[in-house]
């Protein structure tokens, strides 16, 4: 499925953005000081949400280098991928099976819910509710009038499970990282810098090319996969390349939750918020019942299974230092469902307005 997004084209604001990336610095070097979890997106998120809020002059992410990060981070996933299918063989077709089925529950619930209390027409609430990131419905939603109200959905759905998911990893003991700052900024690896840097190249060309939702997180993701399993190449990412991605993901998501139009949208907002925290309390269930039934533990099954988007999902999985390879695995099996099963719905929903 070939996204229909439109390409906005805005004069360089290169002094604007150079403020942006201070902003977004700023927050993440305050959260890792005091030892806040998952600080690069975390405090990045947060410090660029309240300067947009203060109406201090920041300038959006351009599209090209937050498409360049998502490549990154597929790169990054590629090698924990192809371990995590190595060694959890065992699982994957009951967790890909689990993950299928609470992704349409997930969806049909929050269709209704939508619908009900905004008055939403069902197609524009069917993108509101879908449990994936907002490449999903950009994909999808090109026929929708009011697409501010699906943005505002999505954008409040991601923040509150990325905020929930480091708070609930405080309370179950995830270890901190000593000295946080210096071990987020480590250079070293194995893999070469110049495969690396092919590796981002090549898979950046082919997903523009091809222009598939989600593609330019599944696609590296895939081949460096294969790449891990069939061969002895390195190619693990430093920490400062995966510390890059989320300062820049951290201010992309403060930028749109600060910036959406919830003013305008109150009974939108208010029923993403608490269809954000059903979903969450919904996956927190089945989490819970399917760490009693496989090997995988409580937290690895909830970032598996959360609402929100494979790129901000996983980069949290890295940074937590649990099995991000499941997580990614899990998360690109559910939007390739999505991708697949997504427009023939939008479609007869369309039929039934």
């Amino acid at each position: 499925m070939r996204s229909q997004t439109s390409k906005v084209i805005r004069p360089f604001d290169s002094s604007g953005l150079l403020l942006t990336l201070v902003v977004g610095l700023s927050g993440a070097i305050f959260f890792a000081v005091l030892q806040l979890p998952i600080p690069w997106l975390l405090g990045s998120m947060f410090a660029c949400a309240i300067a947009v809020k203060m109406s201090v002059p920041l300038a959006p992410v351009p599209g090209l280098p937050e498409r360049v990060m998502r490549v990154v981070i597929g790169v990054s996933l590629g090698p924990a991928v192809a371990s995590s299918i190595n060694y959890n063989a065992a699982d994957l077709p009951f967790a890909i099976t689990s993950a299928v089925v609470v992704t349409m529950a997930t969806a049909i619930i929050g269709m209704y819910w939508f619908q009900w209390y905004t008055k939403l027409q069902r197609p524009t609430a069917f993108l509101s509710a879908l449990p994936g990131g907002l490449s999903v419905f950009l994909g999808l939603s090109s026929d929708v009038g009011d697409r501010n109200q699906i943005l505002l959905a999505h954008t409040i759905r991601v923040v509150i499970v990325v905020v929930f998911i480091s708070l609930m990893a405080r309370v179950l003991g995830v270890a901190m990282q000593d000295a946080p700052v210096l071990a987020s900024l480590n250079w070293r690896s194995d893999a070469a810098p110049l495969v690396l840097l092919a590796l981002v190249l090549v898979n950046f060309v082919v997903a523009e090319r091809l222009n598939i939702a989600g593609g330019h997180v599944i696609i590296p993701m895939l081949t460096t996969a294969a790449l891990a399993a069939t061969t002895s190449v390195p190619v693990d990412s430093p920490e400062i390349v995966q510390s890059i991605a989320m300062l820049v993901f951290g201010a992309v998501l403060g930028q749109q939750f600060a910036g959406a139009p919830a003013a305008d949208n109150k009974r939108v907002a208010m029923a993403a918020v608490l269809f954000s925290v059903f979903a969450i309390v919904f996956v927190a269930v089945v989490a819970l019942m399917l760490s009693t039934v496989t090997a995988q533990g409580f937290l690895v099954l909830f970032l598996a299974l959360a609402p929100g988007g494979i790129a901000e999902v996983s980069l949290v999985a890295l940074a937590l230092g649990v099995d991000a390879g499941l997580v990614a695995l899990l998360h690109s099996c559910r939007f390739l469902f999505i991708v697949l099963i997504g427009p023939l719905a939008f479609a007869r929903l369309g039929k039934e307005k």
